[in-house]
């Protein structure tokens, strides 16, 4: 016996649980993006440390000193200004894909509410 109204139920729950999916690919995109502007800044801090250590230790004044950390000071605020604007570019591109995914989930609903006819 084929019940139009259990095909119905499957058929939402179907496409209830590709939504779903969806969303979670999406989420594990941005966690993964965001996750590497993270593990850049802590290669910039490291770097930036390490590049300070070596430029002291290489220092034969204070004046060379000041002049290297200012250029190293420097250096470091453009790459973090840069790992900020990529950081932004992530969270707009998640916040399109989360618009996108809504206006699917609601074109979606709005053609699965509709019940069949018990003819």
């Amino acid at each position: 016996m084929h019940n139009p109204m259990l095909q119905h139920w499957t058929d939402m729950n179907k496409n209830t649980l590709s939504v779903l999916k969806a969303l979670g690919e999406i989420n594990a995109a941005a966690m993964t993006r965001l996750n590497q502007r993270q593990m850049d800044m802590i290669n910039l801090y490291v770097e930036s440390g390490a590049k300070q250590l070596e430029v002291l230790s290489e220092s034969h004044n204070v004046q060379d000193a000041l002049t290297a950390q200012s250029r190293l000071v420097s250096e470091m605020n453009d790459k973090l200004i840069k790992n900020a604007r990529d950081t932004v570019e992530v969270l707009v591109d998640t916040k399109s894909d989360f618009s996108s995914w809504v206006e699917k989930g609601i074109e979606s609903t709005t053609t699965s509410v509709t019940l069949p006819n018990n003819k």
